[in-house]
């Protein structure tokens, strides 16, 4: 492996090289923080102008991806305009030049050197990942991590995160990738590898802890595996049923778990048919859409969203600016008694990504963003349906259940849950079509 990598190293630019050990690197970078995360950012854009500079090669202008990543720019550039204090939208505004810049550039090298740059980079990830997995097995064994680190919270796992119970996103956003590397890198008996696998993963994210994480990674999980796993359907259905065993076994043998998934809910549901004056305060099924709502109503989760859509009927086009939620919605005229954790609605941003487009950039912000994501999902969609590359479907899946509406989600301007995202993005859309120069 050691010399795969230097003979490719030794055949390309000096930039080239610099950005592949940047991009190699990345995933530790969202572990140290978003101080190394930020300067990433920065070197990227660093790295792309100066290989700009000395290549002079300016074809992705053509490129419709670079065209809907300018449009998507310049509709944040005019929201500043509207915002309540432009001096703290700013520097997550001008952050995209920063994503533009490796999104191109990861187009770039796909495009010159697909599969060397497939097998070194995500070759160099999945060996990551992998340390990763080994500390998440031993802090659930162990309840602490490799390093000592231990979760504050039962039934959650830290990880190398620390106090920053984040480990289920990036699980996520790499889980899929390293799905895909395995399946690449696999010779003989790829579908039963991969079924394994896949039934691997699901449990340890199902451990992990992080209920919205959890859900869509399972999603993801089982259209792979009946999608795009070539076995009988006997097996798919045997292996969804190990699935579910598994799952319903977790819940019994880890009390922590069992209290997060289930316990914790039926104390939520019990508290609210009991204010509901339902005789049945043991019953699970929500079985009309009043008790949905009503549900949403006792969750923090729902007093967040309350808070965001109100903030967005108050200002409708252009909304309060990018990171304004989290000064706006602690206002009391966002306070809605109906709403179980209204007092708790004033967080940093309203934990779904709809409501803060809507809340932060307003119906303008928001169209274009819908715009800009479902276009890009049209091409990459049409392309792997003609190249069938593994790694472009699982960031299409990763793309597709990060816009997924009322689960829970990370602020799409945050610098880690931003990174997650831009990351699985850039990968998605490097597959498409190849820019003729």
């Amino acid at each position: 492996m050691a010399k795969y990598i230097t003979n490719f190293l030794n055949r390309i630019q000096t930039t080239e090289k610099c950005f592949l050990i940047l991009i190699i690197f990345f995933p530790i970078s969202l572990i140290l923080g978003n101080l190394i995360i930020n300067i990433c950012f920065l070197l990227f854009f660093i790295i792309f102008l100066i290989d700009l500079s000395l290549d002079k090669n300016f074809s992705f202008i053509k490129d419709k991806i670079f065209l809907l990543l300018v449009i998507f720019f310049f509709s944040l550039l005019i929201n500043l305009i509207f915002s309540f204090d432009p001096i703290i939208s700013f520097p997550r505004v001008i952050k995209i030049l920063a994503v533009i810049s490796l999104v191109i550039f990861f187009k770039k090298m796909i495009n010159k050197y697909e599969n060397y740059f497939e097998n070194i980079l995500f070759g160099s990830w999945a060996i990551l990942f992998s340390i990763l997995i080994i500390d998440i097995l031993f802090e659930i064994i162990f309840g602490f991590n490799t390093l000592g680190i231990k979760s504050y919270i039962p039934g959650r796992i830290s990880s190398f995160f620390g106090n920053e119970l984040i480990v289920g996103s990036f699980f996520l956003s790499f889980a899929t990738i390293y799905i895909a590397t395995i399946a690449k890198f696999s010779k003989t008996n790829v579908n039963f590898k991969l079924i394994v696998l896949i039934i691997f993963l699901i449990f340890l994210s199902f451990l992990i802890g992080e209920r919205s994480n959890f859900i869509k990674f399972f999603l993801i999980s089982i259209f792979l595996l009946f999608f795009f796993i070539k076995l009988s359907f006997k097996i798919k259905i045997f292996s969804s049923l190990i699935i579910f065993c598994i799952l319903f076994l977790s819940l019994n043998y880890f009390q922590d778990i069992k209290y997060r998934y289930y316990k914790q809910q039926i104390k939520n549901f019990q508290a609210e048919t009991k204010e509901l004056n339902k005789a049945d305060s043991q019953n699970m099924l929500i079985d009309t859409k009043d008790n949905i709502i009503n549900f949403i109503k006792w969750t923090k989760y729902g007093a967040h969203y309350n808070a965001a859509y109100k903030i967005f009927l108050e200002n409708p086009y252009f909304g309060v600016g990018i990171k304004h939620f989290r000064n706006e919605s602690i206002k009391e005229k966002y306070r809605n008694e109906e709403y179980k954790w209204t007092d708790e609605r004033n967080t940093t941003h309203p934990h779904q990504i709809h409501f803060e487009f809507l809340s932060e950039t307003g119906l303008f912000g928001y169209i274009i963003f819908i715009i800009f994501i479902t276009t890009s999902l049209y091409l990459s969609i049409k392309n792997y349906l003609i190249h069938k590359n593994l790694f472009q479907l699982v960031t299409i899946l990763y793309v597709l259940v990060s816009i997924l509406p009322l689960l829970p989600s990370g602020s799409f301007f945050s610098t880690y849950s931003s990174s997650l995202f831009w990351l699985n993005y850039a990968i998605m859309v490097s597959y498409i079509k190849k820019i003729k120069s």
